[in-house]
């Protein structure tokens, strides 16, 4: 007879299987057969039809009465929704933010969107002598400085619009209508003498769990330290470290 390890070793692959049946499902494959799931996670489709009947049973996957092909179940996307309340962006955004300090000797900044502008929520503050400070709490534009810019890429139109219409120089709006499409683009963005003269910044955007941005990353110091070649360099840094931010408050980006 198996003795306890090996029923435990066996309880503990039953239960790795079906983890891998339901990381089978992406946004560009939603809904699979048995055959393609069996195929992917290298299984016997007699083992994999049990394991999906369980899961089925326990509503993590549900199955299509017409095409007979599976998707993810109700189930997930309330232990999701419970998920994105409980993380807070602010303490998963911390460790990184100081991990990104270190590397850049510069002010990191987490800034989240609020009613029409955006706040600074927490900051790692920059170890140079001469470093940019932003105050906790305090309301800033959204169309001037990149951690603005970063947020307001990503939202409606109208939303977008209702902002722009505070804009009243010509040449600036135009640019700025321009420069929120490459935003979005290239999940990025700089800016140099914007809000303050003799400031610099760059700044990505953080998604949440529901593929929407609500907050950004910056990076800012003054603007004699920000050379064309160093915004190249800190654009992946920074890029990397909101990316991180937002895989841990629960988005999935989607395959290219």
């Amino acid at each position: 007879m198996p003795d306890d390890k090996t029923k435990d070793n066996e309880s503990l692959r039953t239960v790795q299987r079906a983890i891998d049946i339901l990381n089978c499902f992406s946004f560009e494959q939603a809904e699979l057969s048995l055959t393609e799931i069996a195929n992917k996670i290298d299984l016997a489709k007699s083992t994999t039809t049990r394991l999906l009947a369980t899961l089925e049973n326990n509503g993590f996957v549900q199955k299509n009465p017409n095409s007979l092909k599976y998707k993810l179940g109700h189930r997930l996307y309330y232990l999701g929704s419970i998920s994105g309340r409980s993380i807070k962006v602010r303490q998963v955004a911390k460790p990184i933010m100081d991990d990104l300090r270190d590397f850049t000797k510069e002010t990191v900044n987490l800034h989240v969107l609020e009613q029409h502008y955006r706040v600074c929520i927490e900051q790692s503050e920059g170890v140079m002598s001469i470093r940019h400070l932003v105050r906790i709490g305090e309301r800033l534009p959204l169309w001037a400085g990149a951690g603005g810019k970063a947020i307001l890429a990503y939202q409606g139109e109208a939303f977008q619009e209702s902002i722009l219409q505070t804009v009243d120089n010509g040449p600036k709006l135009q640019k700025l209508r321009a420069e929120l499409a490459t935003i979005a683009s290239e999940h990025f963005t700089s800016s140099m003498d914007e809000r303050e003269v003799g400031l610099a910044a760059v700044a990505s955007p953080i998604f949440d769990v529901n593929g929407e941005v609500k907050a950004s990353l910056s990076v800012s110091g003054p603007s004699v330290r920000f050379s064309e070649e160093r915004i190249m360099l800190l654009k992946d840094h920074v890029g990397e470290a909101a990316k991180k931010i937002s895989m841990m408050m629960g988005h999935m980006e989607a395959a290219k």
